[in-house]
């Protein structure tokens, strides 16, 4: 009798398990608190492709992945790897040139905004993520640095202008 008892709950969990795993394939695509928190484990991973393809198409459109990759690699080069990062959501408000990568469709109310506290191995930085629906995923349509001026050397100034320069125009 009491081999029934442990069999039941073990059984139970066996099933539990592999209908998870079996799952797991076949799961929707990444909501809003994923796709932000993708872009900052692929750039810890060094996947620079994988944080670019989470880019919505006015950004994407106007920043190629080639300079967004020089970018990432000057930030390493200066600040070396993100060692850790913290996010806080917060309420949509317009920021300058922003306005011209959120799709026409989209209500303030669906525009989520991110703030990144971002510990590299040198520096420490924070990032905005603003992120609006595209087709059944989520997107980043804009996102910004700031912080202290201690960590932005004059590379990493020039790379920053050379990005995000022309940006902010229609």
């Amino acid at each position: 009798m009491n081999k029934v008892f442990f069999l039941i709950p073990l059984m139970a969990m066996t099933c539990f398990f592999s209908g998870c795993a079996t799952v797991n394939g076949k799961l929707p695509m990444l909501d809003v608190d994923h796709t932000a928190q993708s872009f900052f484990d692929d750039l810890q991973k060094s996947d620079n492709q994988g944080a670019y393809d989470l880019f919505g198409k006015g950004l994407s459109q106007r920043v190629s992945f080639d300079q967004f990759n020089e970018f990432m690699q000057v930030i390493r080069d200066q600040w070396g790897r993100i060692e850790s990062d913290d996010t806080a959501i917060m309420p949509f408000h317009k920021r300058a040139g922003e306005e011209n990568f959120i799709p026409l469709d989209v209500s303030p109310k669906q525009i989520r905004r991110y703030i990144f506290d971002v510990k590299f191995e040198e520096a420490e930085m924070n990032f905005d993520l603003t992120l609006a629906p595209e087709g059944d995923t989520n997107k980043i349509v804009w996102f910004s640095i700031w912080g202290s001026s201690i960590y932005m050397s004059p590379k990493i100034q020039e790379k920053i202008e050379e990005l995000f320069s022309g940006l902010d125009k229609s």
